[in-house]
């Protein structure tokens, strides 16, 4: 038995790695997987520079810099973007628009820090120009072309400044492309002279012209556009090579023979095509320079300049989109503008983020200094040194998938990645007293701090699949962190005993461990990623179905069932089509409202079907407000039950207002007459009509409560549900100030109460009044019970043997009250002294009951997945 369980374990894991290779579109993994082959011939090449060179002499000068070197750096910085701005003013120039003064700037910068980190700069960068020039009337066919334009003309000045620097000093150039010192003085001759011809063609204006190619329309800028545009990209790269420059020690070769070396290297980058040309320029800069600068030394300025030039603008980047909401700036763009601008936050902060776990994840695989394990020696156990630094590289790989969230703007994904960060910045201090690493997780923590409401769709944090590139994404962060540790540990022999060694004085066993937990996590969430159902979607029902399900509810005795024509849930019918489930979907929640709708002897097969279906998606199934004679099959299919609470039946035979009972409520209908309130029903084929009427004081009630309308278990206003039944309406001194809609159906047997809406100065006693008047009505016209809705968690007492479920419902009973009127609303129903039904919650499990009663709230609070 136990041989032949493993065995059908072991074909479904195969069986859904075949269905899931049946769907994968395998032209979304060209890209990614070349990205992978890059990693791995980068890293080679990284493997063969590196032989000589030593982790710790690189860390070292890294830390060692001068406070003067990065401040020059930054200055560098600040004229290459300054630069940038510039040529982004003139590229707006060319295309005939113009933006703001803020605009301008948090478009260039913005838009040239996204390009650097996530490579394809022009494409990049001319999403975000998209973004914000767009807020002051830029077409997405003028950014087109100021892009073409900017992007164009760098390139152009990367070549001049290279040519320029070849007939300078021919040698490094000459030995970086492995081109003959005559041949690249002749070609550099050429690019100069084509250049220098370029300008002349130019005429004093730009010209468009349209080419017979596919009727594609060329750009043809005036002459001191173009110079204007080349000026500035000297300045642009030059600005950009001096922040590198600095942090390097005096070498032989000039700034000028420097400048056109990094020239060819960023143009080597682009065709490299690696985010901000990461790798390729690395591996370029170390080939040509290693002969002038010391490796080391040129390694730990290439880390530097990677942080200043790179890193910093993008987290001013995304400060600056986070403060354009402020006032000051509000100020002089529309508020429109603004909303617009901010929605670019979370790109931003989905890629910090992901740079922030790629840095705990090599952080976690390279050791500490050790002066600072010496004092943590003194301030932490060694069990604490351990865990942390295996728990950081685990940290790190979960917010390289948290911060995909973030691009989507889930509220879940904030508080995740805020979690993860505080956490990491603790560790960060315990495993090595990490401060950079400190600063950049605080950074972060602040960024989210101040954007949390953007991040406000609620929806599951991992309920869509990741992307193919995603995964890749993360597997290059691992390899590349691997690849580090070994180099950082490359002197130390490897032997098994390193796995189970623990000590302050074992960096390489702490990295070991780290590295493995980071990548064994990261595998198992790809794998559960891959095996794990579709969650399925939210399916509005198509008017077919709606069609079927209203002649199915007219033709029995539930008014309830008449929820289903809000048209806000899913239905799921019988194989005959004669009964039906209604049913929506939050997270991994699927709650069916209700018994089933139809003959009662196709019920059982319809909860089957519907817990089938949950299953099928990985999700959990639930019926709300199930009745007490229908227990019996949701016990037969698997699932718990809790008392949901009780619902008021008013029996309509025997409802008068005669006796001392009823005092209240005459009282309540003599008061209300003399405030001059009268009551009218509206059939439902006069509603149409009265639909303004209705919509004001519906309006009206929501604004006094600042709430919005209600979805799934509860009835909310729309045209096309109150067009379905029919209105009772109140007016005092001819003056509509309160209506409730009531569902029935053609068998006349029950009346449900639907929406329920009044005007805050109406008679106190207006509800009251409405009721009563409601069950005179129906129970003139035959009907025998009217249901006034539940009472959550009414009649759920406190048992000594209670289940934890029965448990929690009595808490929520007597303590919830500071949260939602249950007691009050109990008092209110109890006036017309109704019967008391009881409903029931079924579900998997009373742990899951807890996160189907969450699910269930915000179902009914108007979202749902």
């Amino acid at each position: 038995m136990h041989d032949g369980s493993h065995r059908d374990r072991s074909s479904n894991v195969v069986a859904a790695f075949v269905a899931k290779a049946r769907h994968v579109n395998y032209k979304r993994l060209v890209s990614p997987a070349l990205a992978l082959g890059i990693c791995f011939l980068l890293l080679l090449a990284l493997q063969q520079i590196s032989q000589s060179i030593d982790y710790h002499s690189v860390t070292r000068l890294l830390f060692h810099m001068a406070p003067g070197k990065w401040a020059a750096a930054l200055a560098a910085t600040a004229l290459s973007f300054a630069a940038l701005v510039a040529r982004d003013e003139i590229g707006l120039r060319h295309v005939d628009a113009k933006v703001p003064r803020p605009l301008l700037w948090i478009g260039a910068t913005a838009a040239s820090a996204l390009g650097n980190i996530a490579g394809f700069g022009a494409l990049t960068g001319g999403a975000v120009r998209c973004r914000v020039y767009g807020a002051a009337g830029v077409t997405p066919s003028q950014v087109g072309r100021l892009t073409l334009f900017s992007s164009g003309s760098l390139i152009l000045a990367m070549l001049l400044i290279s040519a320029l620097g070849a007939l300078w000093d021919t040698a490094p150039l000459a030995a970086m492309t492995h081109i003959a010192p005559l041949a690249l003085q002749a070609g550099s001759a050429i690019v100069l002279a084509a250049l220098g011809a370029a300008v002349v063609c130019c005429g004093p204006a730009t010209k468009r012209i349209e080419t017979r190619w596919r009727r594609v329309t060329l750009d043809i800028p005036s002459r001191a556009g173009l110079v204007s545009q080349l000026l500035f990209g000297i300045v642009d790269i030059a600005g950009a090579g001096a922040a590198l420059w600095v942090f390097l020690p005096t070498a032989h070769a000039s700034f000028v023979t420097f400048l056109a070396i990094y020239s060819a290297s960023l143009l080597l980058g682009i065709v490299g095509h690696t985010p901000g040309g990461v790798g390729v320029f690395e591996s370029v800069m170390v080939f040509a320079l290693r002969g002038d600068i010391a490796t080391p030394s040129l390694l730990a300025g290439l880390v530097a300049y990677r942080a200043v030039y790179f890193g910093l603008p993008l987290v001013l980047s995304a400060a600056l989109l986070i403060g354009y909401e402020g006032r000051a700036l509000r100020k002089r763009i529309p508020l429109g503008h603004v909303a617009r601008i901010g929605r670019l936050a979370p790109l931003f902060l989905c890629l910090i983020t992901f740079v922030v776990g790629s840095m705990l994840v090599v952080s976690s695989a390279t050791p500490a200094l050790a002066r600072r394990l010496a004092v943590l020696r003194e301030l932490v156990p060694l069990w604490a040194l351990e865990s942390s630094q295996l728990v950081s590289g685990v940290l790190g790989v979960l917010l390289l998938f948290v911060s995909r969230g973030l691009l989507r703007r889930l509220d879940a994904a904030w508080w995740v990645t805020v979690v993860l960060t505080a956490v990491s910045l603790v560790l960060s201090v315990i495993k090595g007293l990490a401060f950079v690493e400190a600063g950049v997780l605080t950074t972060l923590l602040v960024l989210l701090l101040a954007t949390r409401r953007t991040f406000s769709r609620r929806a599951a944090l991992f309920a869509e699949p990741f992307t193919p590139g995603w995964l890749i994404s993360v597997a290059i962060v691992l390899i590349c962190a691997a690849w580090v540790m070994f180099f950082a540990y490359r002197n130390v022999p490897y032997r098994t005993e390193l796995w189970w060694q623990f000590a302050f004085h074992q960096p390489v066993a702490r990295s070991l461990r780290a590295m493995l937990a980071s990548s064994l996590f990261a595998m198992a969430f790809a794998i559960w990623q891959l095996l794990r159902p579709a969650a399925g979607r939210f399916v509005h029902p198509s008017t077919q179905d709606l069609t079927d399900a209203v002649k199915i509810i007219r033709a029995q005795e539930r008014s309830d069932a008449g929820l289903a024509m809000m048209g806000d849930k899913s239905f799921l019918f019988s194989d005959s089509r004669e009964a039906f489930l209604m049913y929506a979907k939050h997270g991994r929640t699927w709650a069916a409202l209700h018994d089933p709708v139809g003959p009662r002897s196709e019920w059982a097969e319809l909860i089957r079907n519907f817990v089938m279906l949950a299953h099928k998606h990985g999700g959990r199934a639930a019926f709300y407000q199930v009745r007490a004679d229908s227990l019996p099959l949701y016990l037969d299919s698997g699932l718990t039950l809790m008392k949901l609470g009780e619902e008021a039946q008013i029996a309509l035979e025997s409802f008068d207002l005669n006796g001392p009972k009823r005092a209240a409520l005459r009282y309540s209908l003599r008061r209300a007459e003399r405030d001059g309130c009268t009551a009218e029903v509206i059939d439902a084929a006069a509603v149409p009509e009265h639909l303004d009427l209705l919509r004001g004081i519906s309006d009206s009630w929501l604004d006094s409560r600042s709430a919005r309308e209600k979805s799934f278990s509860v009835a909310a206003f729309s045209e096309a549900y109150l067009a379905a039944q029919s209105v009772m309406l109140v007016r005092q001194d001819g003056v509509p100030v309160a209506f409730t809609t009531f569902m029935t159906t053609d068998l006349n047997v029950e009346a449900t109460v639907g929406v329920m809406r009044h005007v805050s100065d109406a008679s106190p006693l207006v509800m009251d009044y409405l009721f009563v008047q409601l069950a005179l009505h129906l129970k003139g016209e035959g009907y025998r019970h009217l249901s006034l809705g539940v009472a959550p968690f009414s009649g759920v007492r406190s048992m000594p043997l209670g289940s934890p479920l029965h448990q929690l419902g009595s808490l929520v009973w007597r303590f919830g009250g500071r949260f939602y009127n249950f007691q009050g609303l109990r008092a209110f129903k109890s006036k017309f002294q109704p019967r008391w039904e009881p409903r029931y919650l079924a579900v998997s499990g009373w742990a899951s009951a807890v996160l189907t009663l969450l699910d269930l709230s915000i179902l009914a609070g108007g979202r749902r997945s």
